[in-house]
């Protein structure tokens, strides 16, 4: 009668138990399942918020340059073509009374400053253009 009495109150036990590890199993599949779509989720999101970005403001990471020789012109008229930051040529000399004309072509709107801030433009963009008189030889 003992061993019955025993078996008895042991059995819910064990039927509690099995519940019991049944529904944690539960849980942490829930949470491991809402874990993953939380990050897939989050990762989509900045995946396609990068897509935007660049969809819309372009890539505007510089691009490589090309060396360029330079360039000495006994010409009396030298154009500079400008494309964004671009200048071609790039290393120019020319001669007394030579006038410079930078023809600008890209998307970038800037303006053309010498190095020690002897002259400069204003800020010019797409199909404008700038010209100089130069009264000394120089580069």
């Amino acid at each position: 009668m003992l061993l019955a009495t025993l078996l008895l109150t042991r059995l819910p036990a064990r039927v509690m138990a099995r519940k019991k590890h049944k529904q944690q199993r539960k849980t942490k599949r829930f949470l491991a399942s809402r874990t993953f779509l939380l990050l897939s989720g989050g990762a989509l999101a900045i995946v396609i918020g990068a897509a935007a970005f660049y969809a819309f403001t372009g890539d505007d990471a510089p691009k490589p340059r090309v060396r360029q020789e330079p360039v000495v012109s006994d010409e009396a008229q030298v154009t500079v073509k400008v494309v964004d930051r671009d200048y071609e040529p790039s290393d120019l000399t020319i001669r007394k009374g030579a006038r410079v004309t930078w023809k600008f072509k890209g998307d970038l709107p800037h303006d053309v400053v010498e190095d020690r801030a002897a002259f400069g433009s204003p800020i010019l963009e797409r199909g404008d253009e700038w010209s100089l008189t130069f009264d000394d030889p120089g580069t």
